[in-house]
């Protein structure tokens, strides 16, 4: 795999993963983990 994917990758999860630890209202923890996990398939699938 490309570095700079395997970096953008571990960027997006390691921020999906904070997000969770930090927001308190579930609602905004499902929608933003949703979010974050789209945009990391979407930047895998731009990529491959």
């Amino acid at each position: 795999m490309n570095n700079k994917l395997v970096v953008s990758q571990s960027i997006l999860w390691a921020t999906a993963l904070l997000v969770v630890a930090l927001v308190d209202d579930t609602q905004y923890i499902l929608f933003l983990l949703a979010l974050l996990a789209t945009a990391a398939v979407v930047n895998l699938n731009k990529n491959n």
